[in-house]
């Protein structure tokens, strides 16, 4: 069997973290024997064509001169890059012509297309006409959750999906929106984002320091500023402690200024976007992984420090609620920093129970969330399309 896999979020490099969830899912549906073509959106400095461990990667150019190509330039993804680079409205067309033409000649040598986020799914059906393969559809998040705020949004996803043979949800949120567009609940899916269970791992000798820990895009949607605002009420009760910010995004700046003005000093370090073996050594050092979005599909970030044998503190929202269970970490009020204060010090403050969620944390992600068991998984739904 033959799959094009189609995406605008993909690593540009080894150990890029941009979109290294799609790139550990191609890995694992090539281990289960298929062969997998990639079409990715193409960055300056980066090979319009090349091969990643064997698998053939496409980046179609969109713009010239190279250096001007912007639409994977802001952290955040393609909505933030549309508010915050001008230049993304006029590249928006050519850029999904080239990404249309390179899914279309990828495709003829294939079974099936299957596409991440409904652009690049909008992209392999406006293409069907030339290169006559089904369409699968997997939604991260953003693409259902914000998008469809809009007329033109919803009209434009909700044709989309339909034109789909079969739509993926990576919970059950999403797959209740998917539903709510229109789309038969029986043609959709929920298969969600694994982890590699070998590399994500507990520290050899189970140390840690008094660490707390973000991981994710600085935009608005990831509710960073409540944490902030949480910090000086934990640092009262928990001196010793502080927190690293991991990642870039168009709020970087405000939330830098709001630490200051928060006078968290020294005790909050924001490190910038890391490369994943970074991201797993913070998550090995850290006591406690908090993810206080306002919306979310679901959270590579808590499927990788589950694996590491990190308890969590996290919004009770959409995808979030199908990973975290009590046994694993606790589910607070999204934009409340009240609320985010109250979870973390339940879980600090408690060592033992810290060691019981650390234990449970783990094996959920070796029982749940292992990529060989996820590639299985749509490898099935792909013989039952075709």
């Amino acid at each position: 069997m033959k799959v094009c896999f189609v995406t605008t979020a993909f690593p540009r490099w080894a150990g890029d973290g941009d979109g290294a969830f799609i790139w550990e899912l191609v890995r694992a549906v090539a281990r289960q024997g298929i062969h997998v073509r990639v079409v990715a959106a193409h960055s300056p400095g980066v090979p319009a064509h090349e091969y990643m461990d064997g698998i053939e990667v496409v980046r179609p150019r969109y713009w010239w001169p190279e250096r001007w190509e912007v639409m994977r330039k802001a952290g955040g993804g393609l909505p933030a890059a549309w508010q915050k680079e001008p230049l993304t409205r006029i590249q928006i067309l050519p850029f999904l012509l080239a990404h249309m033409l390179a899914t279309v000649r990828c495709a003829r040598f294939c079974d099936l297309v299957h596409a991440h986020w409904t652009l690049s799914a909008g992209v392999a059906c406006l293409g069907r006409s030339l290169h006559h393969r089904p369409v699968i559809a997997t939604v991260q998040g953003s693409d259902i959750f914000q998008v469809p705020r809009h007329p033109v949004g919803a009209w434009l996803t909700r044709s989309i999906l339909l034109s789909c043979d079969r739509v993926t949800a990576l919970s059950r949120a999403l797959k209740e929106r998917v539903v709510e567009l229109g789309v038969d609940p029986d043609r959709v899916h929920i298969i969600p984002n694994g982890v590699d269970t070998t590399r994500f791992v507990p520290p050899d000798k189970g140390e840690r320091e008094n660490l707390i820990l973000f991981v994710g895009s600085l935009i608005e949607r990831k509710g960073v500023r409540y944490l902030l605002e949480a910090m000086p009420a934990i640092f009262g009760d928990f001196p010793d402690y502080r927190l690293v910010v991991v990642g870039d995004g168009p709020q970087a700046g405000f939330l830098r200024a709001l630490a200051d003005q928060l006078r968290l000093g020294e005790r909050v370090t924001f490190v910038g976007f890391q490369p994943q073996e970074a991201i797993r050594s913070w998550m090995q050092r850290a006591r406690l992984l908090v993810l206080p979005s306002l919306e979310e599909g679901m959270g590579v970030v808590l499927v990788e420090a589950l694996a590491c044998g990190t308890p969590i503190v996290a919004s009770h929202v959409d995808g979030i609620r199908d990973v975290i269970t009590p046994g694993v970490g606790v589910l607070v009020a999204p934009a409340s920093s009240a609320a985010l204060f109250a979870g973390m010090r339940e879980i600090l403050g408690d060592p033992v129970r810290w060691t019981a969620m650390s234990q449970s944390a783990r094996m959920r992600a070796v029982t749940h969330y292992g990529w060989d068991e996820i590639a299985g998984r749509f490898v099935d739904l792909y013989q039952s399309v075709i």
